[in-house]
């Protein structure tokens, strides 16, 4: 039998060790820290250095679990890489020792195996690395890992640290939350709340019979900067059928990469991009939030902007039922976020019936 999609939500609590300057868009830099880390302390080839690093062997990429988690970050088509981030959406950009901040990673499929890298490399990325603008003096780490002395550099400045202070993993379908690390623990629990697809299908009927009952308008609220493109140009607006479109591709393709279901039959992807093309665009309320990060991989300034705020669609009087279909792929979608950049953060939005 198939083993169905799911994902999981985690959320990491950190306290402030020494200060932390970000800027307002966190995603960035936290998923650079966050792999960045991983890679050098616990991928072999990795650490064997620059001149060895490229020439990855097909039986050390099939057994190394950062690549297994890594290893989308230079593919091309329909790859997509098994996790993505969800920053603070708080606009303080200066933390202080003593305060908290929390994120979240979402796991899809079977990454959840590799659930102990994802934890340690946060807690000691925190530690080590350390996290935001590089503003401290410089010291000895201490690290007798040399590896680790790699990761936090020679250079004049540091970054500011934190200690992991404890995990929760959160359902947003069903709104139950449970600790996987309690403050002052060293034991992980393995998650055991996963987002379903009897979770989405209950939830989409739900929302259909709510949309039924006030009118037929739906809301999006995009929380990060939600980049599509559409035939290699950029929208600058939220209309429906390119949102959806990259949405649709976006799922069917971590279904197929991260569990056993089978690809989107063409036959009902074709109808539901054509149910998609008779959505409307309402009201928009959104704005463009011009945010930039850096890329390790590209070794450049990246842009990561895209559109933030409230958008309502509708349907044409008469075609409430189009919206029946379109449902379940639009809550996947603010579990698994949409567009580029969604392991920075980006395309993080939730669905309101208005």
């Amino acid at each position: 039998m198939p083993t169905p999609f799911t994902l999981h939500h985690l959320r990491f609590h950190a306290e402030v060790q020494t200060t932390i300057v970000m800027d307002a868009f966190k995603g960035s830099a936290l998923r650079g820290a966050w792999q960045s880390h991983l890679r050098t302390l616990y991928c072999a080839q990795a650490a064997a250095g620059p001149g060895q690093a490229g020439a990855a062997d097909s039986l050390h990429q099939a057994m190394c679990p950062v690549c297994f988690l890594l290893s989308r970050e230079t593919g091309h088509g329909d790859d997509r890489r098994p996790y993505a981030f969800q920053p603070p959406l708080t606009p303080q950009t200066t933390f202080q020792p003593g305060e908290r901040f929390s994120f979240g990673i979402s796991v899809f499929g079977s990454a959840i195996q590799f659930l102990p890298y994802l934890v340690l490399a946060v807690a000691q990325m925190g530690q080590h690395q350390g996290l935001g603008r590089p503003i401290h003096e410089a010291r000895d780490c201490g690290d007798a890992d040399p590896r680790a002395r790699a990761i936090q550099g020679t250079g004049r400045l540091r970054r500011g640290t934190f200690r992991l202070a404890g995990i929760d993993e959160v359902n947003p379908l069903s709104g139950e939350e449970r600790v996987l690390l309690a403050e002052g623990g060293n034991m992980v629990s393995m998650p055991a709340l996963p987002v379903t697809q009897s979770q989405v299908a209950a939830a989409s009927q739900e929302a259909l019979e709510a949309l039924t009952v006030r009118g037929g308008r739906l809301a999006l609220d995009f929380l990060t900067p939600t980049r599509i493109v559409q035939c290699e140009v950029l929208v600058h607006q939220p209309h429906f059928a390119p949102l959806f479109a990259r949405l649709l591709g976006r799922i069917d393709a971590l279904r197929r990469q991260f569990s056993d279901e089978p690809p989107l039959d063409s036959d009902e992807k074709h109808a539901l991009l054509s149910l998609a093309d008779q959505v409307q665009l309402a009201a928009d309320g959104t704005r463009w939030w011009d945010v930039h990060g850096r890329s390790t991989r590209l070794e450049r300034s990246q842009p990561l902007g895209g559109y933030v705020g409230r958008a309502v669609y509708e349907v044409p009087a008469g075609t409430g039922a189009a919206w029946a279909p379109l449902l379940p792929w639009l809550l996947w979608g603010s579990c698994t976020q949409l567009g580029k950049n969604v392991v920075k953060g980006c395309g993080l939005y939730r669905m309101e019936v208005v």
